[in-house]
């Protein structure tokens, strides 16, 4: 290119404004919040004696998220219950540590008194 030619400026300008866009969306999706999952308005544990099988129903503000887990259902083992609070989602984790908290409760009754076969935790408990 010949040294004043007016043509090499702007395709370097252009240039310069591509590589500042791109910088730009990059850092803007660096520094985007990660995606919020719904969080649970409330979660229902029941544990069904027939079955030895804990149920967690999980219930959500309207609107509901798109593909959210609603029952989660579980084998009343300790094991069983540990490897759900290894779940991908977050939900679901946070309602194996309602199921294990009922399942606490559940195993420290005494013999006398009846264990109880469900609990209900709110929004606050959560």
């Amino acid at each position: 290119m010949v040294e004043g030619d007016g043509f090499f400026r702007i395709v370097y300008e252009e240039r310069q404004r591509e590589v500042y866009r791109r910088r730009k969306v990059m850092y803007d999706l660096q520094n985007a919040p990660r995606a919020a999952t719904a969080r649970p308005e409330m979660i229902l544990v029941t544990y069904d004696i027939l079955r030895d099988r804990y149920e967690c129903r999980i219930f959500y503000k309207e609107p509901r998220p798109v593909g959210g887990t609603e029952l989660v259902s579980v084998d009343a083992v300790e094991d069983e219950i540990t490897s759900l609070l290894s779940h991908a989602d977050p939900n679901v984790r946070l309602a194996a540590r309602k199921v294990e908290e009922l399942h606490m409760l559940r195993s420290k009754a005494s013999a006398g008194e009846p264990a109880p076969t469900r609990r209900v935790f709110y929004a606050s408990d959560l």
